[in-house]
Order: structure tokens, then sequence, then C-alpha cells
């Protein structure tokens, strides 16, 4: 079977037949059993094709050798562990017909090994056809196994094997076990069913199984806690377990080591330096050492930090290396490296090139904010140890998160640069301002305009306010916690400070003007700043469309109730165009469509919006109470005149509850409120077939607490026996057996 003269490169059959041997009996002393996978394998007979792919220490072959070794599996193995000596077609299929020979009953021939001193497209054009012939007369089908894979880089191999594969009988099965994606058509194999692919997401250590191989390799058991830890850090990889559990078994304190165990361990370092790092070109080493400062990337982030030109074609090679890369999407857009591989990479920059570290950031920190990531872009700039950079980001982009509802986002940011610059930077000082202030801390907010006011320096802000007053005031004039009459003050305040009509901040000063001014019962004076909001050049979108919206509400109150629609319908399909449809920023949009239907007498419409208004509103609590009490108000009137008291009730009372925590004034919606209240309780008191005298009222309200009937007498200054009677005469008249259910019947009537 073996020709006089081998072909050049060609493996010795003794070689083959003992790989073959090593891998079947050679089982290591930390194996464990792979149930499910091996199932899998078992069960996958008529797939064509198993492709096991995965980063080294994976436990490949192992996995091979224990599928071959399982009693399910009657199917003999032929199995070639390839190397460089194989990239060569004569030599690659002179090992692939010995190997079959060796457990084929069938000889494959000597006339297909001479044909094998054909080179070039003869291979392809006879000798696979000759295989195919051959193989499909076998009587028992065989598994074949091509392991190390990766070892082949010569393109003839590669075609040579698809064109065994496009017509492979049932009778033989072709597994390639490899740490790269060989270049064959998978995705085509994949479509029609005809592969089975085992990779690093399989591959990966079970907590259970992790448990075990620390047991065998360092005979203890680990606490679940810190099992799960390691499994969480080593991400299931089967060797760095293995490391781990051999540091374990080293150290005085196991649990300690293992807590302590990174990609910057001697073993794990040892092992890629051994078996990844080596073999790689210096420019490709460079790339990932170079971005492994990143948590996670794309080609152009790649790119500009490790100023390369080629990241997408690397990324792409790194990729089908299976080189400790995960994909974050399934785009393949966005990577990661293994948490182990990053830690070991980091290692390795911190030593070689611990100045380059703060560029590399900087690089990246540049990239994050051209991309509109200002989160990752203050990280980078702070982990370069640049915080006048992560100033300036923060103040180039707080704004829009605020207004996007994300203040807590912001808050965030400035944490990282901590207290001691706040105290410092005038525009991170009102960046904490304005934060506490959208996040309800009122507090916070407080304390910060405080440290600003006590700034000397009055100077243009760099996120273009005009002076460090101008931004105190505007702030105050947005949200007014302080009450109507000082936030109308504050927002004059701001609109002369500010006037410069392309700057985002003139906008932002008149609808806070307009605002002011409707909530205190102005109407007729919010409607010029309003409408210099939505006509700036400067104004950010939302405020245009939130401006929109007031303005109806103002011209409403005017009594202007078709305009009032128009406009509302302008903001709708303004906020609709620039798809804001359903932020919670927009509340007031549905507010002003909500207003303007009640006023067209549209009630049920006019409810749904203002319900879908109160639901966006109440998710930004602190981006100041009056839209949730105008919202509440406007559902309550609604309430009213439809005849539901209970539900009238409790929006007032919620209402109320807000106004209560809001010092100063309540201006209009104080004023609606109380009207509000006074229709309900005359509208209780008309539902009673005999109303409740304005005694009895006093009684029922000190009923709700915990005070005796003696008690009660004592606050009203009446006997005892007087308290009775007026609680036999409510009980009566609301017809309830017990003071529970004198309060619960009074609340549904708005009585209480």
């Amino acid at each position: 079977m073996v020709p006089a003269t081998e072909p050049t490169g060609a493996a010795r059959p003794e070689t083959v037949l003992r790989r073959a041997a090593d891998v079947q009996v050679a089982r290591p002393p930390s194996a464990i059993e792979r149930t499910a996978l091996i199932q899998a394998l078992v069960a996958a007979r008529t797939a064509r094709v198993v492709l096991i792919a995965a980063p080294g220490g994976f436990g490949k072959s192992t996995l091979v050798a224990r599928w071959q070794g399982d009693p399910a599996e009657t199917r003999p193995f032929a199995w070639i562990g390839l190397d460089e000596a194989h990239d060569d077609p004569v030599s690659l299929w002179t090992s692939i017909l010995l190997a079959l020979n060796s457990v084929v009953a069938d000889s494959m021939g000597d006339d297909l090994v001479r044909l094998l001193r054909m080179r070039g497209p003869e291979i392809q054009d006879l000798l696979v056809p000759h295989l195919l012939n051959r193989l499909r007369t076998l009587r028992t089908p065989v598994v074949l196994v091509l392991e190390d894979y990766h070892a082949i880089s010569d393109p003839a191999c590669h075609r040579q094997l698809e064109s065994l594969i496009a017509k492979l009988p049932g009778t033989l099965q072709l597994v390639i076990v490899t740490r790269a994606d060989p270049p064959l058509p998978l995705a085509r194999y994949r479509a029609s069913g005809e592969m089975l692919e085992l990779r690093m997401r399989q591959l990966r250590l079970s907590r259970t199984e992790a448990g075990l191989l620390v047991r065998q390799v360092a005979g203890i058991d680990l606490a679940e806690a810190d099992l799960a830890a390691l499994v969480e850090h080593t991400e299931g990889w089967p060797a760095a377990v293995s490391l781990a559990a051999l540091s374990m078994r080293e150290s005085p304190d196991p649990a300690a080591s293992m807590r302590d165990f990174t990609g910057t361990n001697r073993y794990v370092a040892d092992y890629l330096a051994e078996e990844v790092f080596g073999p790689l070109p210096e420019g490709l080493r460079g790339f990932l050492v170079r971005t492994s400062i990143l948590d996670r990337f794309t080609a152009p982030l790649c790119g500009a930090v490790a100023g390369t030109a080629a990241a997408e074609a690397i990324l792409g090679k790194l990729d089908r290396a299976n080189l400790f890369l995960v994909p974050m999407d399934d785009n393949r857009r966005w990577y990661r490296y293994h948490r182990l591989f990053a830690e070991a990479l980091r290692d390795e920059l911190t030593r070689t090139e611990p100045g380059l570290i703060p560029e590399l950031h900087r690089r990246a920190s540049v990239w994050y904010e051209q991309e509109d990531m200002a989160g990752e872009a203050v990280a980078h700039a702070l982990d370069a140890g640049d915080v006048d950079r992560a100033v300036a980001v923060v103040s180039r982009h707080w704004f829009g998160r605020v207004l996007a509802g994300e203040a807590a986002t912001v808050r965030g940011w400035l944490a990282a640069i901590g207290t001691g610059r706040m105290h410092s930077d005038p525009v991170a000082a009102i960046c904490a301002a304005w934060t506490a202030a959208a996040s309800g801390d009122r507090q916070g907010m407080r304390y910060w305009l405080g440290e600003v006011e006590r700034m000397p320096d009055d100077r243009p802000l760099p996120d273009g306010i005009g002076s460090l007053r101008s931004a105190v005031a505007l702030i105050q004039g947005t949200f007014g916690y302080d009450g109507v009459v000082p936030m109308v003050k504050a927002a004059l305040t701001a609109a002369e400070l500010e006037q410069e009509p392309t700057s985002e901040w003139y906008a932002l000063a008149r609808f806070g003007l307009g605002f002011s001014r409707y909530l205190a019962g102005e109407a007729a004076a919010a409607v010029q700043p309003l409408e210099e909001a939505v006509q700036a050049e400067g104004t950010r979108t939302v405020i245009r469309v939130l401006s929109l919206a007031l303005l109806s509400l103002a011209v409403a109150e005017l009594g202007r109730t078709e305009q009032a629609a128009e406009l509302a319908r302008a903001a709708r399909e303004m906020m609709d165009e620039q798809d804001l449809a359903g932020r919670v920023e927009t509340g007031l949009v549905y507010t002003a469509n909500g207003m303007a239907l009640a006023g067209l007498r549209r009630y049920p419409e006019a409810a749904g919006e203002l319900e879908y208004a109160l639901h966006l509103c109440r998710k930004l609590p602190g981006m100041s109470p009056w839209p949730v009490m105008l919202n509440l108000t406007a559902l309550a009137e609604i309430s009213l005149g439809r005849g539901e008291q209970h539900k009238a009730t409790v929006l007032l009372d919620e209402a109320a509850m807000l106004l209560d925590g809001v010092s100063g004034d309540g201006g209009l919606l104080q004023a609606r409120l109380g009207s509000l209240q006074r229709r309900l309780a005359g509208a209780a008191r008309t539902s009673l077939a005999e109303p409740l005298t304005e005694r009895e009222e006093a009684v029922l309200r000190l009923l709700r607490g915990r005070l005796s009937l003696r008690e009660i007498g004592t606050q009203l200054y009446v006997s005892v026996n007087t308290v009775k009677s007026h609680t036999r005469a409510i009980y009566r008249k609301l017809d309830v057996a017990s003071r529970n259910e004198a309060i619960r019947r009074a609340r549904e009537l708005g009585l209480l």
C-alpha cells in the first residue's frame, strides 16, 4: 500500500499510526466527562462535517478522544495530527489515505497511492473522485479526524478538501479540529444543515464541570460563590480553570489564590506566551496589545487607537483565527477580548510600553466623543489622567443628555471626575447643580448653586452659557422648586443675560420665561418668549417642540381654542418627524394635545392623551413638579365632568401632595387645584340623598385618624355623646356600618 519511494513531504505511515494511537490512548489526568457534547457528537451521524473550532486550551482534541471512546459510538476513527509538514497536497492526501487504510477492512488501494505522484489539479480531478467511489463501497462508516487543521494554509489543499466534502457519502464523516476557521464554504454547510459546529461558547465549562476539574487537579471543593466567580472570570476556558486549580493546589490559601487569579498569573502568562503570542507576527501582536485598553471595540475604534488603516482586516483575521475574540452582536461589528486574554495583553502593554498608555486612552476618548458616546469618552479621558479633557467632554454633552432624561448618566460622569474638581471648576459645578435639579435632588441643587455663586469668575462658560449668573438663573427659571414667583424672576434674569439668538441658551431662557409666566397665570405675557424660543436659530429640536406645546397651553388659557389645537398639532407633527415620540422629555406635547382636545370637547381622546402624558412625566419626577401637576389637574377636571369623583379625588390628592413639596406660591396650578377641590366637595355633597352637615364633615375628617370618639369631642369642644350622634348620622347617610367603611366610602365620594 505504500509506494517504494514516498512523495516528498509525505508523513511516514508509522508516524500517522502512532499519532492516531497516541490520541486514542492518552487521557489527561484532569480530563472530565463532557456528556452533553459527546451526546451531540454521537447523534450527529448525518452531518457531513463536524467543525470544532476554538482557541488553544478548550479541550478540542480531548473531546474528540472521549467521543471516540464512548460506548454509543461504534464507528472507527481515522485520526491525523496535522502540522507544517502536511501543508502540501501530496503530503496531506498521503496521510489521509494511510489513516483510512489503518481503520477500514477494505483497502483504499495501491492505485490511489500511485495517483498521489501526480501534482496540481490532478488530485482534485482524479484522486478525489476515485476516493469518493471507494468510500461509497465501505461496509462500515468511518470518522476521519483532521486535528490542528489550522496548520494547513495551501489553497490547493482547501480546494481539494472542499471537492471531497461536496460529494461525501454517508460512509465517511469528516471532523475538522482547528484553532482557526478553515477557508471552506462554512456558511453553505451551515445553511444546508450539513455541519455540526462546536465553538468556544459550546466548549466552555459549566459551573459543575469546572468544580469537578478543580477537585481533580487541586483536591478541593470550592464554595459555590467562589466557583461561580472562577467560571465568570475564566469564561469557562478549560485550560484557565485547570491552571487556576494548579495555582490553588500550590497555594497555602487556595481561596485567596482563586480570587487573585487573573491573566497575569504566571501559569496563564506562560501558556499564552507559548501557545498564542509566540507564533504571532510582531505587527499583529502590537495591535492586540495596544487595543487591550478597550473593554469593547469595533474596527474604526481599533484603527484610531492602534494607528492603523487595516483594523477591519486584522479583526476579520483574528475572528477567523478564533484568537480569544468574542463577538458582541450578530453582525460582528463590536467585539471584546476574553477577560484573561485582555488582562494578559494589558500586562504586557504595561511592561513594554507604559508611556504609551495615556496616549492610547486619549485616542479612544477622542474617537468615542466623535461618535457621540460621551460616557466612554469621559472614562478614557480619566484613564489617560486627563481630567481637563474629561470636563471638556462633559461640558459639550451634558445638556443633551439631561434633555433626553439621562441626568443620572451625567451624574455618573461627574462622580468619576470627583467632587474636588467640581468645587473648583465652574462648568463641572453647573453640571452638578443642573443634574441634581433634574434628578429631583433639591438639596444637592441648592448646594451646588451656592458653590457656583461663590465662584469669582463670571466669564462666558465653555458650554456657551453667558456667565455663571446666567447659569444659575437658567436652572432656577426652568425648575421652579422655590415657587412660581422666584421662578419668574430667575427666568427674567436669564432672558436678559442670554441675548444671542443663535445660542441654545437663548431659547432655553425664553422657554423658561414662557413656562414660568404661564404657571403664574400670565398666559398673555407667556406668548412672546415662547414664540421667540420656537423661531430662534440655535434652538434644540426638543426645546422647539416643547415651546410649541407650551404656546398651545398659553393660547388655550386665553380662550383661543382653535389656535391651541393647531399649535398642539404642530408640536405633535414635529415630535413625530424628529423621532421623539414616546420619549420622556416630550410629555408636555401630549399634555398640550390632550388639553386642546378637551377644549374641543373630545373628552375620551383628551383623557387618553393626558394619561399617557402623565405616564411620561412621572418617569421624570425631578424635571420640575409642574408638568405632573398640570396633567393631574387636567385629568381631574375631565373626571369630574364624567362624574368619576373617586378618580378625581385620587388625582387631586396627588397634585396637592406635589404642591406641598414646593416652596412659595403655586400660581395658576394652586388656584386651579383649589377650584377643583371645591367642585369635588360640592359634587360629593349633592351625590348624597341627604348631604352631611358642616359639623358632620368635621367629625368625618377626624375619623380618618386614630383618635377615639372622646378625643374627637375634645378636639371639637363637644361631648362624646354629641360625637356619637354625628357618627351615627354619618354612617346612615353614607350607608355604612363601621368607621373604616365610612372612611373608604367618603374617599370614593370625594368627601376626603
